[in-house]
């Protein structure tokens, strides 16, 4: 009965709260008025007016604007809300798969509110944006639930899914690379090529072609103008920008300028680039270094990862360096948006799974959530546009996954030590 009054109660407040979140959203009034162009018998996607001009303009391939043809055809209110109990409903998605990756959580309420609060924040934000990202995070972490399983194909086809979408989760290729999970690969790249012609029934192979090539130049080769008046960038890029050269915020087009300058450095832009390019290539082959290192520690372990073993260790251990490769991605990539963020609840239910134990491991697990819910619980509640601003041009943000990349490493390097001592265990006490 009480569940029963909790789900009901959990879902009027979900169809009240969509009746305030509809009226306020950022992003998908951007799809809506693309959606709009193209059932009007457009095909010029990345045209500065197809949707809402050039800030607000459509930078997603083809397929996302076709494969959701029928939400087009509605009117915007019913829509829009369509989208938010969809994105719901991905949020609910999110958390029962990190509930089947980290079983130990199950246990512990306190452990699951420390998570909620540590990612609560970000998951408001894209409510409220109303963003693509939320599908495509669900998406990894449905791939991710297979690659644990397995099941490489549909691992492979989700996460295919997820790149033809949105480009950004193509950064963790080389971690399956690394695993030589080549049919996962395989069926990345046949089924990405797939999912790109797709929309060819509908725009026809020689348009879509040149869509996909425009698209490319747009969003991939020619990323200045968003970088410069789009969401404060918080991957190291957008650290060193900020802390390094000089941002002229009243350039912004959007009239969002008021953010102070924090610079110690005038350095010429290309010059920073070229640097931030240099030093992310490092940390992001330092970190798949260190991975491949441990793994190949324990070859000879009964937990190797290339073993065939499907234990429990096993796929915790693997679970943790994906929630690694994560925090990487989002520390190495040319663009994190502060909604990029949501990604980090697979690492901080990482960590709780381990501060549900009380060894030495769990109770620095324990310190680093408590942490990080409690900084992320405070700082959106600080009053004032201004503080908020200061907090995004800092990147606060950014800090806080060089935490968890930190103590994500310390925890990989630990949890492998305990293992191989439990691998030589018998060995020890064998005449």
């Amino acid at each position: 009965m009480k569940r029963t009054i909790l789900i009901l109660a959990c879902s009027i407040a979900i169809v009240l709260l969509g009746l305030v979140f509809i009226r306020h959203l950022i992003d998908f009034p951007v799809y809506y008025a693309a959606g709009q162009s193209l059932i009007g018998g457009r095909n010029d996607l990345y045209s500065p007016d197809f949707a809402l001009g050039t800030v607000m303009d459509y930078r997603y391939p083809p397929l996302f604007l076709v494969m959701l043809y029928p939400l087009w055809l509605m009117p915007y209110a019913v829509a829009a809300y369509v989208w938010f109990v969809l994105s719901v409903l991905e949020i609910v998605g999110c958390f029962l798969l990190v509930a089947r990756v980290f079983p130990a959580l199950q246990q512990s309420t306190k452990s699951w509110l420390i998570v909620f609060l540590s990612v609560a924040q970000y998951f408001v934000m894209v409510l409220h944006y109303g963003n693509v990202h939320l599908p495509i995070i669900l998406l990894s972490f449905a791939s991710f639930y297979f690659f644990l399983l397995r099941r490489d194909v549909a691992a492979g086809a989700l996460l295919a899914l997820a790149i033809t979408i949105k480009l950004t989760p193509i950064l963790l290729l080389p971690y399956f690379a690394l695993k030589r999970r080549w049919k996962l690969l395989s069926a990345v790249c046949i089924l990405t090529v797939i999912f790109n012609i797709v929309p060819s029934l509908y725009f026809g192979f020689t348009r879509n072609t040149e869509l996909l090539r425009t698209w490319y130049d747009h969003v991939v080769v020619s990323q200045q103008f968003h970088e410069d008046n789009g969401p404060i960038d918080l991957s190291l890029k957008g650290e060193m920008r900020r802390y390094l050269s000089t941002i002229d915020y009243s350039q912004r087009v959007d009239g969002d300028i008021y953010y102070p300058s924090l610079n110690f450095a005038r350095l010429d832009r290309e010059r920073v680039e070229q640097a931030w390019a240099v030093l992310a290539a490092a940390i992001f082959a330092g970190g798949l270094a260190l991975i491949w290192w441990l793994s190949r520690r324990s070859h000879g372990s009964r937990y190797s990862d290339f073993s065939g073993d499907k234990s429990d260790k096993r796929d915790d251990f693997l679970a943790s360096e994906l929630a690694f490769m994560l925090c990487l991605t989002l520390l190495v990539g040319p663009l994190t948006s502060k909604i990029y963020f949501i990604a980090l609840l697979w690492p901080a239910a990482c960590l709780a799974n381990f501060a549900v134990d009380k060894s030495r491991q769990g109770r620095f697990a324990n310190r680093v959530m408590i942490v990080l819910a409690a900084i992320n619980l405070v700082l959106p509640l600080l009053p004032g546009r201004s503080i908020q601003r200061l907090l995004l041009v800092v990147g606060a943000d950014f800090y806080l996954n060089c935490l968890l990349i930190a103590a994500l490493g310390y925890i990989l390097v630990t949890n492998r030590r305990a293992l191989e001592r439990q691998s030589a265990a018998p060995q020890t006490q064998a005449p």
